[in-house]
């Protein structure tokens, strides 16, 4: 399942892109970062170094055409690989002539074009860029939840191997393997365990053994598109009775937030809603310990929409709600479809449990006994 798969979602965001520079009074869309590459591609990578936002092929979209800037090195693949059934139009150059940037500046009349990367004579406007990439289309949405169910199946897979004893840098191979098997990489993986989930909010994997409690979170990608999903597993007969009441409430939180996910609903209230949850369950100030989230898709994630008074939910849009409270943290990917919210990460590879907000029943993820 890959870019060619997507024509139709690729012509709706040529005419995204065409409105969008009318409204900039400009000529021309450069996109050099790998997650924009991946949007207006249909699921391409233009990714070689990567630790790097910013891939090794440039996409210029002009009203008449779309060009491929790319050095020799990379440019063929680039286009037999990650562009079949696209019209692009290659534009190559050796290493040593001109940088991409460059070459794209020249495609386009000085002044005339906005760009998320930095190139010469062009506007710089990579926030708006993103926003472009909402309302998902119908195959990004099947992706999203093909990419759920795949990376729950490798988290649960690991979980199901771990033993007390093992290290946390073991486990982190393990997933990654997991997941890599699965055409899955990780932008971000935590692997933490016992007094050290409690420490940090974010347990970045060490040599410490593993004695009761681990916490497991893969930023996945694939398609470009992301699933950050957290799920914690516990070894012994019985959950302690602290942990399994702050992970009830987190869960209770998220519920809450991801039944607020319907279109037209601000952001900012979303945020309330979770204050006030958290209250209610106890822990009034966790929610100023950590971000609490906001959408994901193509950006890994972006959690400031909820300091944004006029930012709203809109239809097809991918969520991501990392709620914390100081021992345990739940995290799941949902979608605001056409008929509610839909938490496509919980996928029957892990047991769940119903949690009810304002009316909307949702199956959440509880700690894994082992």
């Amino acid at each position: 399942m890959g870019n060619a798969a997507d024509r139709v979602g690729t012509r709706e965001k040529r005419e995204r892109i065409a409105r969008f520079l009318d409204e900039q009074g400009c000529e021309a869309l450069v996109l050099g970062r790998r997650d924009n590459f991946s949007w207006f591609t249909g699921g391409g990578d233009n990714t070689v170094v990567r630790s790097s936002e910013t891939g090794f092929g440039i996409i210029v979209v002009t009203r008449g055409a779309t060009y491929l800037v790319a050095h020799t090195m990379d440019g063929p693949r680039i286009l037999e690989e990650e562009l079949r059934g696209l019209d692009v139009e290659p534009v190559f150059l050796r290493w040593y002539e001109q940088s991409r940037e460059e070459k794209a500046a020249a495609l386009v009349s000085p002044g005339r074009a906005v760009s998320d990367v930095p190139i010469p004579g062009a506007r710089f406007l990579p926030a708006a860029i993103s926003r472009l990439h909402y309302p998902l289309t119908e195959g990004e949405i099947e992706r999203c939840r093909i990419l759920g169910m795949e990376t729950e199946q490798g988290i649960a897979e690991v979980a199901r191997a771990i033993t007390p004893g093992d290290c946390e840098t073991e486990i982190e191979a393990m997933l990654v393997c997991a997941l890599a098997r699965r055409g899955i990489c990780c932008d971000v993986l935590l692997v933490g365990s016992d007094e050290r989930i409690a420490r940090y909010r974010h347990p970045t994997p060490t040599e410490k053994k593993v004695e009761r409690l681990v916490l497991l979170h893969p930023a996945a990608r694939k398609w470009g598109l992301h699933a950050n999903i957290t799920r914690m597993v516990n070894f012994g007969d019985r959950i302690p009775a602290d942990v399994a009441a702050r992970y009830d409430a987190a869960s209770r939180v998220e519920a809450a937030a991801i039944t607020r996910c319907v279109p037209g609903t601000k952001f900012r209230d979303i945020l309330e809603v979770e204050k006030r949850v958290y209250g209610e369950t106890g822990f009034p100030d966790e929610w100023r310990n950590h971000s609490q989230g906001g959408i994901t898709g193509y950006q890994l994630a972006d959690p400031t929409l909820c300091l944004d008074p006029g930012a709203e939910v809109v239809p097809n849009q991918a969520f991501d709600w990392f709620i914390t409270i100081t021992g345990v943290k739940v995290e799941e990917l949902s979608i605001s479809g056409r008929d509610g919210p839909q938490v496509v990460s919980a996928a029957g590879a892990w047991p769940v449990r119903e949690y009810e907000h304002d009316g909307a029943v949702l199956r959440l993820p509880e700690i894994l006994r082992r």
